[in-house]
Formats: structure tokens, sequence, C-alpha cells
């Protein structure tokens, strides 16, 4: 009886650790009066994928917008794909690879807006173990100019905290707004 009850929980243990590693896929449906939206879910954590595919139709004019984002955990950090088209057919997108290190990590990619126009982006995060930080961005046009930069830099001394931001940006050049995040 002793060694029924073993086996049989060795094989629950060693089905539910399989099952946990397998690769996970989630839809969400949304239908309304005004429109219909489908998001698709991927996730391997085994791979270290994540995929999401997202479609959103009017039903009065019956155009779509469309997004997908694709990531893969890499030995040294991670790898994002991501693109987006609007419902007159124009289409953004950003590629990119982020590294980390012990003390921060290192962003570096390309996006291309709407218009066709492209972009250089990189960015940094370094911390120290004081509670020091420091953090850059910038985006560069096909050119190589720098169109935007911001360096921020946070430290800690005898219980106070000074931090400086330092923004920069070309004439004409305006960030591009962030959508609002709608609650969850």
């Amino acid at each position: 009886m002793k060694k029924t009850l073993t086996l049989a929980a060795i094989a629950a243990i060693a089905t539910a650790s399989s099952a946990s590693a397998q690769e996970q896929t989630r839809t969400k449906t949304f239908e309304g009066p005004n429109g219909t939206a489908t998001q698709t879910t991927t996730v391997d954590r085994e791979a270290g994928t994540f995929n999401r595919d997202r479609t959103a139709t009017n039903t009065n004019t019956g155009k779509s917008v469309s997004s997908k984002l694709n990531r893969q955990r890499t030995e040294t950090g991670s790898t994002v794909s991501r693109s987006q088209s609007g419902p007159n057919g124009n289409t953004r997108s950003l590629e990119g690879e982020r590294i980390r290190s012990d003390s921060g990590s290192t962003f570096t990619g390309t996006a291309t807006g709407r218009r066709g126009n492209t972009y250089g982006l990189s960015g940094s995060r370094s911390r120290d173990g004081q509670g020091n930080s420091s953090a850059s961005q910038s985006v560069t046009n096909s050119a190589g100019d720098t169109l935007y930069s911001r360096n921020r830099t946070t430290t800690r001394s005898n219980g106070q905290v000074s931090r400086s931001v330092e923004t920069t940006r070309a004439k004409g050049f305006k960030k591009p707004r962030r959508a609002p995040r709608r609650p969850r």
C-alpha cells in the first residue's frame, strides 16, 4: 500500500511539472454593439517565449486594427518585435534587444513609423548597491542625428536624494505621446 501511494505521488508530481512547462495559449474575445475584438496570448516558459496577437474590427465600417508582440528570452536578456496596423493600412513596428548585466541593462533597436520613417533607439539603466542609479534614452533618425535624448541620475547620500534630469530635443521633433493606459 505504501509503495502504491509513493508511486502515485511521484507520478502526480512528474505530470504536474511537465504540464506547467508546456506552452499555454489563452484567447479572449469581445463582441459589442460597435465592434469585435480578439486577443490570443501564447506563453512557453521553458522556451522563454511570449506572443500576443490582437485584432479589433469596427462593425459599422468593417475596418480593422491589429497588433503583434513577440518576446524571446536569450542567455543575456531578451529580444522584442512588435508591429501595429491601423484601419487605413498604416503600419508601425519596433524591434530590439535588451541585454542585462549585474548592475543594469541596455536596449538597442529600431522603430519604423506609420509614414515609413526609421529611427534608431537606445537606452541604458544602471544601479549600484548604494541606491544610486542612472538611465538614458535616445532616438536617432536614419542619418544618425539625435532627435531626442534624456539622461537621469539619482544619487543618495546622508539620507538625501538628489535627482538630475537632462532632456534635449531636435527642433521640430515631438516625442510621440504615450497612449493612455486603460484600467484593468
